[in-house]
């Protein structure tokens, strides 16, 4: 009795409790930005603290984030939509790859920083530090785009909005298109490209994902995504 009594009670309290929230699917990331395994010292690793960035930890009950190294048509080919956050130098086979699962219907949210501020402890010109500037120039180009860097040589906080959603980057550029794909907002912080059949938001600031500094970039981040699923 007392058995069948515990059996009834588990399952009450499994009904009873709160649902998990909903995931919207997987989304890929390429970035050089420490989100997934930080800076830690190895003692961090070797004790399993968690490295995850405050933008991977706050999406990941949402989405399942998959983290890619390198880009190729066989790794973009599992996934629907992608964020591109201040990567490395990519190369050409990858700027192809890229470009070709875009225009076959893929899905981009691009953040490219023309002066990044996220903090590092990494120093300048080490391999491992996210770029200062965003590299992805040669991708950019070809499809009608190009990034004016924000004004003076120090980064300032500047509103960023979409959809209502409002967040705050820093020393955010400007885009200028000189084709028909990409519309710009009227602050021209970011765009909307319709790339043959995909789609890409380029938005001209990677540290628009620092949550540990930009909490309230969260809604932000989630109407964009929210934006390229549509």
């Amino acid at each position: 009795m007392n058995q069948a009594l515990a059996a009834i009670a588990a399952a009450l309290a499994v009904s009873c409790a709160p649902a998990a929230p909903a995931r919207r699917g997987d989304v890929a990331i390429v970035s050089a930005l420490p989100l997934f395994w930080g800076e830690g010292s190895p003692a961090d690793i070797v004790q399993g603290a968690d490295q995850r960035a405050a933008i991977v930890r706050a999406l990941s009950p949402r989405h399942a984030l998959v983290p890619i190294d390198k880009i190729d048509s066989t790794a973009l080919s599992a996934h629907r939509t992608l964020i591109l956050a201040q990567p490395r130098l990519l190369a050409p086979e990858e700027l192809v790859a890229l470009d070709g699962w875009v225009r076959s219907g893929g899905r981009a949210l691009i953040f490219a920083d023309p002066l990044l501020a996220w903090p590092s402890a990494l120093a300048l010109g080490d391999r491992r530090r996210a770029p200062l500037v965003t590299l992805l120039d040669p991708l950019l180009n070809h499809w009608g785009l190009s990034l004016d860097g924000p004004p003076g040589n120090a980064p300032a906080p500047q509103a960023i909005v979409v959809d209502g959603a409002s967040g705050t980057g820093v020393g955010v550029g400007r885009w200028r298109s000189t084709g028909k794909s990409c519309r710009a907002d009227s602050s021209a912080r970011w765009v909307d490209c319709k790339i043959a059949k995909g789609r890409a938001i380029i938005v001209a600031d990677a540290d628009l994902l620092d949550l540990e500094r930009h909490p309230e970039n969260l809604p932000l981040v989630e109407s964009l995504l929210a934006r390229i699923a549509s």
